[in-house]
């Protein structure tokens, strides 16, 4: 149903031109008009195609209907083709141009919604609109509803309520870019101002618990503008509100804040979608770690080994293996591709040069954080710490240990540990052996050899520990509580008199590990 005015808009001819070849249709009985009564002046023209020009255009024919259409039809059916024709026409000028437009049945939607019965939304025309914002083209769809005044108050209200129900249930998320808003086309000021306020009283009221995550929620737009009877004013001059208290505004306003909006929630999605497929693969390293022996037996590289054991070994805490496998998705996806998806448990085929190369780039890069760590010790280390001798050791023959063990709080000074020791040692054997003579009959006390005692108290009592090599009593205190580790560094206890081996000392494992990192900044 379009007006002569929109035919000469739509077909960009003269007036004449359109007349004469819309009066060659009509004598054929492919179109037909009507000229409705107006209250003032005179109406254009209002036409539309016959049975058999809508046979010849479609290849179907329509039901057959009355000869001439009800005036209020022809009215409501103009008004929403002349806002077609003005966003074709204005709309270019403004910044704002037309991607698609759906009217009538084509614009209507269903949806049903989790556990409830299928809904309806039956607008009179969807356009979606495409504008420049921050610089960059957005799309933006609105639902239209053409109003003359001819429907009641709670009928608009209806209509809102089914569009915020459109909007919460999220029935546009796979169908539009953003949830298009509602327009009304009206009639006067003073119905906009009453739809808005009724808009406003039926929002619905926030739940103080209602979840937290609330960033996929969006907020409906409803707007309102008294300019059904012209559509050009309508798309360029300040005619619509979003409230009853606002000033007027552009179209283009709203619509640029959905834009940005829809932005805004793309942004957020993919934040979401990247995030979970990190955690995806993030959860392929509790596959690997469920054998990690078996993993670096496979390797075939020490180094390698050494870092599948380091990162899966059953103490590490599964929050922080997944930090760690956060940090390093690219190896834990090529690494699991290898092991299970292509069956490298199985013995073949061997793991890839990269896989191997990167395990073994990784060790090192863990091997010199450690060193590191350990070297900034400094002050234990010039104190001969007596607590750092096991882990230097362990850094200086290339094994990998937890930075726990690397840093300590405070300072032990081995001279003052050892003096400790020895003082207490001495003074408990001297009175042990001073007893021990006391008790000794006087022929056999003459001939008793002090040293000799003194030697197989020793024996007897002298433990030392294999960390740090200092020499203390034995592992029974005065109360009866064995001691199985040095009060000092932790290391195990064992008897002087079997002679334990002893870790390097601190000294000479510093010196190991400063080598070793020279020859490591040198090859890189």
């Amino acid at each position: 149903m379009l007006t002569t005015p929109l035919l000469i808009a739509l077909a960009g001819r003269p007036e004449r031109t359109v007349d004469y070849r819309l009066t060659r249709l009509r004598s054929a009985g492919l179109v037909n008009r009507t000229r409705p009564y107006a209250a003032s002046g005179s109406a254009p023209f209002y036409w539309w195609l016959t049975r058999s020009g809508a046979h010849l255009v479609e290849g179907t024919s329509p039901a057959p209907g009355k000869a001439t259409p009800n005036p209020l039809f022809l009215r409501h059916t103009a008004a929403i083709a002349g806002l077609y024709v003005a966003l074709l026409d204005v709309g270019p000028s403004i910044g704002m141009r037309c991607e698609s437009w759906r009217r009538d049945e084509l614009a209507w939607e269903e949806w049903t919604p989790s556990f409830s019965r299928v809904k309806h939304l039956r607008p009179d025309a969807h356009v979606e609109v495409s504008l420049e914002v921050d610089g960059e083209v957005g799309r933006a769809g609105t639902f239209v509803e053409v109003d003359f005044a001819t429907m009641d108050q709670p009928r608009l209200r209806a209509k809102v309520a089914r569009h915020r129900d459109y909007a919460s249930d999220k029935a546009w998320w796979d169908r539009h870019p953003g949830c298009p808003a509602l327009l009304l086309l009206t009639t006067s000021e003073a119905r906009v101002t009453r739809f808005l306020a009724n808009v406003e009283k039926d929002l619905p009221r926030q739940r103080r618990y209602d979840g937290d995550d609330h960033q996929f929620d969006w907020d409906e737009l409803v707007a309102a503008a008294a300019a059904v009877g012209s559509p050009e004013e309508a798309l360029s001059a300040p005619a619509w509100r979003t409230s009853p208290a606002d000033a007027p505004l552009t179209l283009s306003a709203p619509l640029t804040g959905e834009v940005r909006k829809y932005r805004r929630l793309v942004a957020n999605v993919r934040a979401r979608r990247a995030l979970h497929e990190r955690y995806q693969q993030a959860d392929l390293a509790n596959v690997l770690a469920e054998d990690p022996e078996a993993l670096a037996s496979a390797l075939g590289d020490e180094a390698a080994g050494a870092a599948i054991r380091y990162v899966f070994e059953d103490r590490v805490n599964p929050y922080t293996r997944r930090e760690w496998a956060e940090d390093h998705l690219e190896l834990v996806t090529a690494t699991y591709r290898w092991w299970v998806e292509g069956d490298g448990r199985s013995g073949w085929p061997p793991p890839p040069e990269p896989v191997a190369h990167e395990w073994q780039t990784l060790y090192r890069e863990l091997w010199i954080n450690e060193a590191r760590t350990l070297l900034a010790n400094s002050e234990a280390i010039a104190a001969d710490d007596p607590r750092l001798c096991r882990p230097a050791a362990q850094v200086a023959a290339g094994e990998l240990v937890r930075d726990w063990t690397l840093t300590k709080e405070g300072v032990t000074d081995r001279r003052v540990v050892e003096a400790e020791a020895t003082t207490d040692y001495e003074a408990r054997r001297h009175a042990a052996v001073a007893e021990h003579l006391r008790e000794l009959p006087l022929h056999r006390r003459v001939v008793a050899s002090e040293a000799a005692l003194s030697a197989d108290y020793d024996t007897r009592h002298l433990v030392v520990c294999t960390d740090c090599a200092i020499a203390r009593h034995e592992r029974d205190d005065p109360y009866g509580y064995q001691h199985d580790s040095c009060p000092v560094c932790g290391g195990p206890l064992v008897a002087a008199a079997a002679r334990p081996g002893v870790l390097a000392p601190l000294a000479e494992s510093i010196a190991a590990i400063w080598d070793q990192l020279a020859r490591l900044d040198g090859r890189r």
